[in-house]
């Protein structure tokens, strides 16, 4: 295992497992470990022997979003328009810097990231829980686009990731009144993919992402990558597209054992390569 005072790191079985550790805080980010996990989701892009991420929360919480300290302006570094402090270039450009940066992140890691929500997952926290590919939670979780409560406009993508998870209405609603959805309407309204016991959800998570780690993972990426593609693209661009990542994915060694075992009438033994 790995860490930082504010995140842990760990690898079992192919499945990267990366958790939010600032309990104390309920898991809030601020510039520092935002910063922190933007570099170990760019690393872990280039890790072959990590093929599944599940991101999750110590204590009592997933993420309960940007940390006060840091909205409120009082923190060493500024933010625009609530301090006087001099602004970085970067931070001119981009005033959410790495707490938009890790939501992206989420997705151009190119692997599957199973979130793994226990307690709150609200503001950033709502938004990184957003961006996983699917979310297991237990009866604790709440979720609240919490920015409207605050005074400020939604952010970290949030506004892309709802409605296409959930219904355009619900999306609306979040985003317009901050409202805190219990774990029973956050699965209803599909915010939510498998609910699930409080003792049951790492576990629950892990096998799923298991599963997918011992998958043609090259395959499995590249799949990954083009439904996001699909988002913005015409059909026809989407064709053209699987043309190609199915070129790339017959040059792996996967597709090769995968064929060889459908036609021996055999389980495959994927390698990941």
């Amino acid at each position: 295992m790995s860490q930082k005072d504010h995140y842990l790191f760990e690898v079992k079985d192919n499945v990267g497992v990366v958790t939010f550790n600032r309990p104390d805080r309920l898991n809030a980010v601020n510039w520092e470990l935002a910063t922190d996990l933007v570099e170990l989701f760019r690393a872990l892009r280039h890790r072959d022997e990590v093929r599944a991420i599940v991101l999750t929360g110590s204590g009592r919480a997933f993420c309960s979003g940007g940390d006060a300290e840091w909205l409120s302006g009082s923190g060493d570094r500024g933010i625009p328009g609530l301090s006087e402090k001099t602004l970085a270039r970067y931070q001119r450009k981009t005033p959410a810097g790495p707490f938009a940066e890790f939501a992206r992140m989420i997705i151009e890691v190119d692997k599957p990231v199973i979130a793994a929500i226990h307690g709150p997952a609200m503001g950033a926290g709502l938004a990184y829980a957003l961006a996983c590919d699917r979310r297991f939670a237990d009866k604790t979780a709440r979720m609240c686009a919490a920015m409207v409560r605050l005074g400020f406009a939604p952010d970290c993508g949030i506004t892309w990731l709802l409605p296409r998870i959930t219904r355009l209405s619900t999306a609306l609603r979040m985003v317009e009144t901050g409202d805190i959805l219990e774990a029973e309407e956050c699965y209803r309204e599909g915010l939510i993919d498998v609910l699930v016991e409080e003792d049951q959800l790492l576990p629950s998570a892990m096998e799923y992402a298991r599963k997918l780690a011992k998958g043609p993972s090259v395959a499995v990426d590249l799949a990954r990558r083009f439904v996001f593609k699909g988002l913005t693209s015409t059909f026809d661009e989407m064709l053209d597209y699987e043309a190609v990542a199915a070129t790339m994915s017959a040059h792996t060694e996967d597709a090769r054992e995968g064929t060889m075992a459908f036609v021996e009438k055999r389980k495959p033994d994927f390698k990941g390569r």
